[in-house]
């Protein structure tokens, strides 16, 4: 047994390196992708967790090696992906290779059912129809299939299951399982993905319906990537005025910055306020014209035009003017792109799980430079399950890297020195002579505007600090009558303890509305006005008249703005 097994392996060797060795696109495999192709071939359940980086030519190489082995003369591999433009992406990527595929439901349907093509896609509704479970179960399949693969497996329970009540959103993906019973007995899978925490890894398994599995994971914990944690009250928007000077000072010399948003309508409102900022400077050298080709930000979301959409993934591979990108989670999603050159990821709003928050973060320092991933806190984001509120209230009192990557892996270090590991790490740094002498990221520095002019400025006694609390805490329950909420009395009318201690903090140099609005986390001139006025009231050095409110820099989000926007279109999940 032991001699078959070495010549086996032996055989597997010969084989890729022949096929590497004919391969323009392709000259070589990192050693986890040799295991789990080795573990595919040889008929072995696999579950490869590779970050981005990883896997993406393992499906189209299996047929390859095969033949080349002369285990089968045509082989087949069938895979299951659950959108229609990874799917097209994946083929683009195999014809690349020499590798023939096709996608179920399109105008290579004869072909397919002869079995004339090498690789066989198709999304978890598709492969379901009597038609083609038909096809897996002919003489031709029967005879031929080397294996299924399931990309971006971590969508198989995300999606195949419905949680609190709901329904799934995509029932088909917990059925992906059903296929073993039509294929051949022995028919291995093969299932990817670059996030599936820990806890949900046997999950994977269950679903797919997996027997024994090879397990061969990659950490996505990457030394290069420093981790960022701001808090930011919501619809707070300065916190992005750092990228705003980034592309005025830098232009088409910057690296490339990522900004997500955990909503559709935040990606209206950042690139708006982005584009408000720079003026004339968001275009290449001022341009007049105003030419979407020159603009140096974009959006990317499921509803940008497809020839946008082509401007931004060419930019961010560096061969277009973007260098801003404000997107959802579309940016992406399973489609393999490198973008070797971004500097910085920007999560605006934190992600729903955190497996999402890891594939952002990926997408920083590519190239092995030093990068930057950034996690805005907006205080109201919805959606968040409860692991990632854990993960952001442990990175605020410890390390940020351990609480986010110990999901990932069984033991998560800090780095040193401690400026390179994350904010609370650079907090308490002392890599120079009992002292860190590194200043914090531009990204997690960046304050609200402060007025210009100097301040006035009074003492304040802690007997003052009581009772400007008391006052703001009486104006604060009179917002809302006393009766049951569905909510906090701070999300009903944007007033609540973070306000008040800020208020109280700033108290010695509170005298016009002006200060309020630049450096409290106020929303609303009528609590500005209050807050005013009890400052008044508490101290008496100056007399209280109603102001306004300063001319607001901000527009309203222009959904067509160049065509970023268009009708709805659920590409994203449209089915063959």
């Amino acid at each position: 047994m032991a001699a078959y097994v070495q010549e086996s392996e032996l055989l597997f060797d010969s084989a890729i390196s022949a096929v590497l060795s004919k391969l323009t696109h392709t000259d070589s495999l990192k050693d986890e992708e040799k295991t789990v192709l080795k573990e595919f071939i040889g008929g072995n359940d696999v579950i490869a967790l590779l970050p981005n980086g990883f896997g993406k030519n393992l499906s189209p190489l299996a047929p390859l090696v095969v033949r080349e082995m002369g285990r089968i003369q045509d082989p087949i591999v069938i895979v299951l992906s659950p959108l229609l433009d990874l799917i097209d992406y994946k083929i683009r990527q195999a014809e690349l290779l020499g590798v023939s595929a096709a996608k179920l439901g399109g105008k290579d349907d004869s072909n397919i059912l002869k079995g004339n093509y090498q690789l066989v896609f198709g999304s978890p509704e598709s492969w379901l129809k009597k038609k083609w479970l038909g096809m897996l179960s002919s003489r031709v399949y029967q005879a031929r299939i080397v294996g299924i693969v399931v990309d971006e497996a971590h969508f198989a329970y995300k999606w195949g299951q419905g949680a609190n009540g709901n329904p799934a959103l995509r029932e088909s993906f917990y059925r992906m399982g059903e296929l073993r019973s039509i294929v051949k007995e022995g028919t291995p899978v093969m299932a990817l993905t670059a996030s599936a925490e820990t806890v949900n890894r046997n999950r994977v398994s269950h679903v797919l319906d997996m027997h024994s599995a090879t397990r061969v994971t990659v950490s996505p914990n990457r030394n290069n990537i420093r981790l960022g944690l701001k808090r930011v009250p919501e619809d707070d928007l300065d916190c992005m005025d750092w990228v705003a000077t980034e592309v005025r000072e830098k232009g088409l010399s910057m690296c490339p910055i990522i900004i997500y948003c955990a909503e559709l309508v935040a990606v209206g409102k950042v690139f708006c306020h982005l584009k408000a900022e720079l003026g004339e400077d968001a275009w290449v050298d001022k341009d007049p014209e105003r030419k979407a080709a020159n603009l140096l930000i974009g959006m990317y979301h499921c509803k940008t035009l497809p020839q946008y959409k082509e401007r931004v993934l060419a930019s961010l591979n560096g061969e277009g003017s973007c260098r801003v990108v404000v997107a959802t989670t579309a940016l992406g999603m399973g489609m393999g792109h490198n973008f070797p050159s971004v500097s910085h990821v920007v999560m605006y709003g934190a992600p729903e799980d955190v497996e999402t928050i890891v594939q952002q973060v990926g997408r920083a320092g590519r190239n092995a430079l030093p990068s930057h991933a950034v996690l805005y806190a907006v205080k109201g984001t919805p959606n968040v399950d409860k692991t990632v509120r854990s993960v952001i209230k442990a990175g605020a009192t410890g390390c940020l890297r351990k609480a986010l990557f110990s999901h990932f892996e069984e033991n998560t270090t800090s780095l040193e020195p401690g400026h390179l590991c994350c904010t609370y790490c650079h907090s308490t740094c002392l890599c120079s002579a009992g002292a860190c002498v590194e200043p914090a990221p531009k990204c997690e520095s960046a304050q609200p505007h402060v007025q210009t002019t100097p301040l006035r400025s009074r003492d304040v006694t802690e007997e003052d600090r009581d009772l400007m609390r008391e006052c703001l805490h009486d104006y604060m329950h009179s917002l809302v009558p006393n009766v049951p909420l569905f909510t906090s009395k701070s999300l009903c009318t944007g007033f609540g303890e973070e306000l008040i201690e800020e208020a109280v903090k700033h108290s010695p140099y509170i005298f016009d509305i002006n200060y309020i609005t630049n450096n409290l986390p106020v929303f609303s001139l009528r609590h500005a006005q209050e807050i005013l006025l009890i400052v008044s009231e508490v101290f008496g050095d100056f007399e209280y008249t109603e102001q306004t409110l300063p001319d607001e820099k901000f527009e309203e989000p222009d959904l067509y703005f160049t065509g970023y926007f268009d009708e709805p279109d659920d590409e994203e999940f449209e089915i063959n």
